[in-house]
């Protein structure tokens, strides 16, 4: 899976979307426009920074 995280700390999930951004669940991060900007801080989508994660169950 995959997140992507501004420097503030705010994370964007594609599978989850973002409400505050408007964009729908399901959202590819490379889809989200250029102007975006992060809803905590307003630093610009270019600080963004992709994380890869999983998930373990138990």
């Amino acid at each position: 899976m995959h997140l992507y995280q501004c420097p503030c700390g705010y994370c964007y999930e594609p599978e989850k979307g973002c409400k505050e951004i408007g964009c729908a669940p399901g959202t590819p991060f490379e889809a989200l426009p250029n102007q975006l900007t992060c809803p905590r801080c307003q630093r610009a989508k270019v600080h963004f920074r992709e994380k890869k994660y999983s998930v373990q169950e138990n």
